[in-house]
């Protein structure tokens, strides 16, 4: 069947290019960008609005959980399946009188730092229940004023599902198979299963290409909008874009407030295996740190962020065995 393209309305349109990108604090990918142009799904329907994104389980467009400490909470972190280290804010590890448990170096886009550490005899939320946390020590305002975020090295053995239709929550599961009635095509109803790869230790990439090129594609459930390396941006043809404040460079912030810059481009065209295509996306470019860690400076390479996750209804992300389950 012919494939549709779905746009948004051309009032909506015009909002997005007069408001341009908003700059906001960011945690290692943390970019707030407003996507213009329009989504496409082969055969049937648009992913979902590009509308409001705030419930019980957002907080300015993160997908958070209630954490347990030490039997105290509920305290409110960032689920992020693309950071390699979990973070607690400075001002509630003192709170909390937490112990300290040295320094570790710790990679973001930025770059490399050395950041103390704090140790939880404890931490609960959802299924997962961990004993002995060390915890890396952040500046609360660079996470949007959140107390904390989980890492992949806490969730890499369990599965995270956003429930983004109507006020269901975002929850920490067990890793699980797809649905019996998963069969490959876009069926509203059925999810579209992606077979992905654990890479650079937990990380989830699932097969993509920008324009005619393959891409490594990481999912970033803590970026709030898709970030590519120079190499993607070359591949997928992207150009540049003047967001209507005139701003075409962007600060990234890393969780010690640590700050690079990237530049907004418009990507023509991402496509993940299944048959999902997003056109026309607003994201932002650069030689970033991690991509060099990553051994991805010179390949094309890309971290797909909120922006594109929060168009369906639900979306699982199962780290345990490297699937991901998008749910029209």
């Amino acid at each position: 069947m012919a494939s549709r393209t779905h746009r948004l309305p051309s009032e909506r349109i015009k909002r997005f290019i007069r408001t341009g990108i908003l700059e906001t604090d960011m945690v290692t990918r943390r970019l707030l960008m407003a996507a213009a142009g329009s989504i496409a799904l082969n055969p049937l329907r648009a992913l979902a609005q590009q509308g409001s994104f705030e419930s019980e389980a957002m907080h300015r467009g993160r997908a958070t959980v209630p954490v347990f400490l030490n039997g105290e909470g509920p305290y409110q972190f960032m689920v992020d399946t693309a950071a390699t280290a979990s973070l607690i804010s400075s001002d509630l590890a003192k709170r909390l009188q937490l112990p300290p448990a040295g320094a570790i170096g710790m990679h973001t886009l930025v770059g490399r730092e050395v950041v103390p550490t704090v140790r939880v005899a404890r931490m609960n939320t959802g299924a997962l229940n961990a004993p002995d946390v060390v915890l890396a020590v952040g500046s609360r305002a660079a996470i949007s004023g959140l107390d904390g975020l989980l890492g992949c090295d806490l969730l890499a053995d369990r599965k995270v599902i956003l429930n983004l239709n109507g006020t269901e929550r975002v929850r920490i599961a067990r890793s699980t198979a797809p649905p019996r009635s998963f069969r490959p095509g876009i069926t509203p109803g059925i999810p579209v299963v992606i077979a992905g790869e654990r890479r650079l230790g937990s990380l989830l990439a699932v097969p993509s290409q920008v324009g005619r090129s393959p891409v490594v594609a990481i999912i970033d459930s803590g970026a709030e909008g898709t970030i590519l390396n120079r190499a993607a941006a070359l591949a997928g043809r992207a150009m540049p874009l003047t967001p209507g404040d005139g701003q075409s460079i962007r600060r990234v912030q890393s969780p010690t407030g640590q700050v690079t810059w990237g530049q907004a481009m418009l990507l023509p065209s991402l496509r993940l295996v299944g048959g999902v295509d997003v056109s026309n996306l607003a994201v932002a470019v650069g030689d970033f740190h991690s991509f060099r860690i990553w051994g991805l400076d010179n390949q094309p390479a890309v971290l797909i962020g909120m922006d594109i996750l929060r168009r369906f209804k639900s979306v699982h992300i199962d780290l345990k065995r490297s699937e991901l389950s998008l749910h029209i």
